[in-house]
């Protein structure tokens, strides 16, 4: 007897009070428990200590991309100051002429923008004469297209000038505009627009430090994002991308943009009124954290096996006397017998367990021989339902030769004879199956054979669709069921009826129809009929054996999902549905 299953089997039945468990209990709680506890705080200030690190990262990232944006607009400032101040630039503004020295001035301003990528383009704007120059081009505004910066130009009202988010021509590049008004004697005369592609600049200057779903936002006075490491975001206001504002630069509290959650930092710019936010993700903590979750996993998994090897080792000594009870019930089973069921110990516990375990063993033997039983006799059936069509079709051939040597020519009997003895054939042939178009062959054939005693009882309609013809079905599935039809609901009719045989494909299955106008059943014989019909279950009734057997060998084969249900209404006619899945 194995020791280790003997263990085992005394575990089982004993459970929380079995030596091992105990053990394992507690050898765990001296062990496990004090891990969990100690994983748990170091995770706990892990945790802490890396979230203290990104908030310090993200605090440096944000610092850095300040001073580098900052420094950027303010030299985009700075340029477009000394742009706007230029006495050319002025005299073109009020006179619309220009000069030499002016020449130069739009020359520098179409050279900027191939020596600093990230501007997009610069204009000079003329409001007496309503004209802008554009890559050293004069031209009416009116025939410019981008001059959605010009309601903005309007509401200058000092030679600061502003900042202003927008898209080139209403669509694309992303921009930041600054508007530098140009002003003579104390009149605003023009401006000149300078245009910062944002998310050239973002890639240029940022892309490193913001990547891994970082977020990079900055934002004008009405809290408008003129730039973003998202280019989704440019142009919107900070509440329509869901950012709570109010625990922005916490360190304990998260923000969250679109449904998901970030540590959020923010900075004032040091030249302007704007604002930069620089949200980190907190799917980074999970990234740090992740294989220090898994470390301490795999260490739980190592020590609980540590642990069971130790309580099995230490319980595998007590179980010393179970041993000599097995051993006794080898030699002597019967005095097994004797030990009284009252006596709940582990020892009594175990030999009656061995005990049950054979009579169990000995019902499955009875149940396996049954089954073998009824195996046989399912062979022997199969085996009687192939001699008889064998012997019946041989005969059939004998009488055909018969009635054609009296004739010396084909005659009905023997084209009778030809057509039943190839049905016959075809039950004899080899396999279960037979394509829905074979299987209507065969049994035009039987109805010929039907007919010929038959021919005034009933007509047959046939509307089977073409896309289901080379689909599966068992093998003699439609004589029986219009035989049923015949015998059972026209031939009492006393009157010509009328089959109809129809088939489709219903979703995954095949419903083939066949419906009768005959003398139909009453609703109890419907109801018993259907009964029998959804009885797995072995069946020797003879009524209606053409649709059992059918019925049965779908189930056998197909499975319980498939097989034949019945309607009918007394004096108005049967119908019978076969379904079957749909197989090529």
């Amino acid at each position: 007897m194995n020791k280790l299953k003997d263990n085992w089997s005394y575990i089982k039945h004993f459970k929380m009070n079995s030596i091992f468990l105990r053990t394992f209990l507690l050898v765990a709680l001296l062990t496990i428990v004090p891990f969990l506890i100690m994983s748990i705080l170091f995770y706990s200030t892990n945790f802490r200590n890396v979230r203290e690190e990104i908030t310090l990262e993200n605090s440096s990232t944000l610092d850095s991309s300040v001073n580098i944006i900052d420094r950027t607009l303010m030299e985009c400032d700075m340029m477009s100051s000394s742009l706007a101040s230029n006495e050319s630039t002025q005299l073109f503004t009020i006179n619309n002429v220009s000069t030499d020295s002016f020449k130069t001035v739009t020359g520098l301003a179409k050279t900027l923008p191939m020596i600093y990528t990230y501007l997009d383009s610069i204009y000079i704007y003329s409001e007496p004469a309503d004209s802008l120059i554009v890559s050293e081009n004069i031209q009416p505004i009116s025939d410019y297209a981008d001059t959605d910066w010009l309601d903005d130009y309007k509401k200058i009202n000092s030679p600061t000038g502003i900042i202003i988010p927008r898209s080139k021509n209403n669509s694309y590049p992303p921009l930041i505009t600054i508007i530098k008004p140009i002003y003579v004697a104390d009149e605003k005369t023009g401006a000149i627009i300078m245009n910062i592609n944002s998310q050239i600049m973002y890639n240029s200057m940022l892309y490193k430090r913001y990547k891994d779903g970082k977020t990079l936002l900055l934002l004008n006075p009405d809290n408008k994002i003129i730039m973003s490491s998202n280019s989704e975001y440019f142009n919107v206001q900070l509440e329509d991308i869901c950012l709570n504002s109010e625990n922005i630069g916490s360190d304990t509290e998260s923000c969250q943009i679109n449904d998901e959650n970030y540590t959020v930092l923010s900075a004032e710019s040091r030249v302007s009124s704007y604002k930069y936010i620089s949200a980190y993700p907190l799917t980074l903590y999970e990234q740090r954290l992740s294989a220090m979750r898994v470390q301490i996993i795999v260490i739980l998994l190592l020590l609980l096996a540590v642990v069971f090897v130790l309580a099995y080792v230490a319980s595998a000594k007590s179980y010393t006397p179970l041993h000599e009870i097995i051993s006794f019930l080898d030699s002597s089973p019967a005095a097994a017998d004797n030990i009284s069921n009252e006596d709940k110990n582990e020892l009594t516990y175990i030999i009656n367990s061995i005990r049950l375990h054979i009579e169990d063993k000995t019902k499955m033997e009875e149940i396996l021989e049954e089954r073998m039983k009824l195996l046989r006799k399912a062979q022997y059936d199969m085996l009687q339902t192939q001699i008889n069509p064998h012997f019946l079709y041989n005969t059939l051939e004998t009488i055909n030769w018969m009635a054609y040597n009296l004739s010396n020519s084909e005659n009905p009997v023997s084209k009778s004879l030809i057509t039943l003895a190839s049905f016959f054939r075809n039950t004899l042939s080899s396999g279960y199956f037979v394509s829905i178009k074979d299987e209507i062959k065969y049994t035009k054939e039987y109805i010929s054979i039907l007919a010929l005693r038959y021919s005034d009882l009933f007509d047959i309609e046939w509307n089977i669709d073409n896309a289901i013809l080379p689909c599966t079905i068992i093998k003699i599935c439609l004589q029986p069921i219009i035989e049923n039809a015949v015998y059972h609901g026209l031939k009492p009719k006393n009157d010509k009826g009328l089959i109809k045989i129809s088939g489709k494909c219903d979703d995954k299955n095949i419903v083939i129809t066949v419906s009768d106008n005959g003398i139909g059943m009453d609703s109890e014989t419907l109801n018993s009929l259907n009964h029998r019909l959804q009885d797995n279950a072995y069946n020797d009734e003879k009524s209606h054996i053409g649709l059992i057997n059918v019925n049965q060998r779908i189930k056998i084969i197909f499975g319980d999902n498939y097989g034949i249900t019945v309607t009918s209404h007394e004096g108005l006619g049967t119908d019978v549905y076969i379904t079957i899945p749909l197989k090529q």
